[in-house]
């Protein structure tokens, strides 16, 4: 898993991307979050979301998605990605060693 604090400046965007596995899941904490949710924002997909503070946010960032802060304040969450509940943790084990040997072998270049 991965565990970071995000922030996001006021007036910014983060344009739509993709993350690289659908064999993760990303949750947002809502720690700071400005008092216009309508104009602090997620999309995934289709549906936008916006936080709230204490709460968590929970999406697949295999999908497109998209951030926009379009207030003066900023936005901080808690951003933890955690395997999906779909692997079996025999799954898990084969993934996270393919990926330590990819990391091994891109150092050793």
């Amino acid at each position: 898993g991965e565990v970071i604090f995000s922030k996001l400046a006021p007036r910014t965007h983060i344009k739509a991307h993709c993350g690289p596995t659908n064999l993760r899941l990303t949750a947002h904490l809502g720690l700071v979050v400005p008092d216009s949710s309508s104009d602090c924002r997620i999309r995934v997909r289709d549906d936008w979301h916006s936080w709230s503070a204490g709460k968590v946010l929970l999406f697949d960032d295999s999908y497109e998605h998209e951030v926009r802060n379009d207030t003066e304040e900023s936005r901080v969450v808690l951003l933890l990605r955690v395997w999906h509940p779909g692997l079996m943790r025999v799954q898990r084990g084969f993934f996270l060693s393919e990926a330590i040997m990819r990391k091994e072998e891109e150092i050793a270049k």
